[in-house]
């Protein structure tokens, strides 16, 4: 059962729905999220990582063994933010960052957190939420979330990272509280036997993208 706005009040309201801060749009069933500080926005170092594949003798492409790698070490040394740039500059870039705003090009893939940290508590908790892109912003080409839309039951309150893509032919704008996703919240038939934490996941304590640390600039 998907809960509606004056469900999603109450949950709050109990603590049994953690949004802090406390959401400046709540609408019939949703909840919108909006972007972090642009500083939160990173990119994949694809030459770093190219150079480290020559050296480990993987070859000259950036092939990545995807079912074996640690992300928190991965993120950590190859996720960096995007190259800074001036009104009228001309950079191949497919992510750029000019000022407070991210530029992402079509094909480009940014990866930025919410201002909003979401989640629910770790005792007791009986609900889940969902992120998904805005339809109005969809419609653009702009893919937000791509894979993972699903905060567990017993997880949080940390930041959402959102994995945004630009599959249409515009050059996105985007910057600090632009709202392009949102949750719904569903209520589970009973409690986990265990948290998030207890279970081991990766994104326990997030407070970057990164998982950890603040990543640099890419070169």
């Amino acid at each position: 059962m998907f809960l509606s706005d004056r469900d999603l009040k109450w949950a709050i309201t109990k603590g049994d729905l953690l949004v802090i801060p406390y959401p400046p749009k709540i609408g019939p069933s949703s909840i919108d999220l909006r972007l972090d500080k642009a500083d939160e926005a990173k990119i994949w170092n694809i030459p770093k990582f190219k150079e480290d594949n020559r050296i480990k003798g993987h070859g000259n492409a950036p092939e990545l063994r995807i079912g074996t790698f640690d992300y928190k070490n991965f993120a950590d040394e190859f996720m960096c933010s995007p190259p800074n740039v001036k009104p009228g500059d001309d950079n191949p870039g497919l992510v750029l960052r000019r000022g407070e705003e991210i530029i992402v090009k079509p094909y480009g893939f940014v990866v930025w957190q919410t201002k909003e940290r979401v989640g629910t508590p770790e005792e007791g908790s009986q609900l889940i939420c969902f992120v998904d892109g805005t339809s109005t912003r969809a419609r653009t080409g702009i893919l937000v979330h791509l894979t993972a839309p699903t905060i567990h039951a017993a997880w949080g309150p940390w930041p959402i990272t959102l994995e945004i893509a630009n599959l249409g032919p515009f050059h996105f704008v985007l910057k600090e509280n632009d709202v392009i996703a949102q949750i719904t919240v569903a209520k589970i038939s009973s409690t986990p036997e265990k948290s998030m934490r207890e279970v081991g996941s990766a994104t326990v304590g997030q407070t970057h993208v990164t998982g950890q640390g603040s990543p640099s600039v890419v070169p």
